[in-house]
């Protein structure tokens, strides 16, 4: 079984479509990430993460890859990135 964390992005502003393509790249950068529940609204990028099979999954594994991805991938501005 998967655990699952939910992850909040706060941004400055960011397009639907573009934050959606953004997570959804992000699911295939990292082939062992699972993504669910993509919710994009005003300034903030909303969804439930966490890696294939591993039910040990801490919050800052998960905020680790997306940092890691949001420097390589910079598509908007990240203002803060939680994961609980």
């Amino acid at each position: 079984m998967t655990k699952m964390l939910n992850v909040t992005i706060d941004t400055s502003g960011v397009e639907k479509q573009e934050a959606e393509d953004w997570v959804n790249e992000l699911a295939n950068v990292y082939a062992d990430m699972e993504i669910a529940d993509t919710n994009v609204s005003g300034n903030k990028i909303s969804f439930r993460a966490g890696f294939a099979g591993m039910e040990d999954t801490e919050p800052d594994d998960v905020k680790m890859k997306i940092e890691e991805y949001l420097t390589m991938n910079e598509a908007f501005q990240a203002n803060n990135v939680s994961v609980k």
